[in-house]
């Protein structure tokens, strides 16, 4: 999106509540003496959302993010029909973050861990050299390998040697992901 303007928000220290911005890397306040949450704290008061061309960006602004990457799929809600027949209920709502083309969820790892990825990795920066490490038995590696093969995020992917079998793409990964097994 043309349009799109990075997120303005800072972070804050809950033990503390020291204020600092975010680097892209932030995990926590590197001032505060003890172990603490951090909180974002949106400049926004009142989210808007934006078209649905925007993905899972249109909830931009409550989410930390600097930029918006390609790819992405929003978590769809629709009224139920058949299982709220089958359960005797008239007025079902279901939220799917996943993939089911008809009803306009297009999660392509079909995974709510999809989520995750996009907003996470839309806080580094474009020029940013160092590499993402990530952890995972499944999901969150699938989800991120798939937003960094398409948005060129350099990320190296831990998985157990047992799972690498369960993981699979619909493409070939880009050379920016790498892939461990431990």
């Amino acid at each position: 999106m043309d349009n799109f303007k990075p997120t303005n928000y800072k972070l804050t220290c809950v033990a503390t509540s020291r204020e600092f911005a975010d680097n892209g890397w932030t995990l926590d306040d590197h001032e505060c003496k003890t172990p603490s949450l951090v909180r974002t704290q949106y400049e926004q008061k009142q989210l808007e959302l934006k078209p649905e061309e925007y993905g899972f960006y249109k909830f931009c602004d409550w989410l930390p993010v600097k930029r918006m990457l390609q790819g992405s799929s929003a978590p769809v809600t629709y009224k139920s029909e058949a299982l709220a027949s089958y359960l005797g209920l008239s007025n079902l709502w279901i939220t799917l973050s996943g993939y089911f083309p008809s009803k306009g969820a297009r999660m392509t790892t079909c995974s709510f861990k999809e989520t995750e990825a996009y907003s996470v990795c839309a806080r580094i920066d474009e020029k940013e050299e160092r590499v993402l490490v990530v952890a995972s038995a499944g999901n969150t590696a699938r989800a991120f390998a798939k937003v960094c093969s398409d948005n060129n995020i350099k990320i190296l992917l831990a998985v157990p040697s047992d799972n690498l079998k369960a993981l699979w793409f619909t493409e070939p990964l880009n050379d920016c992901v790498k892939l461990i097994a431990c």
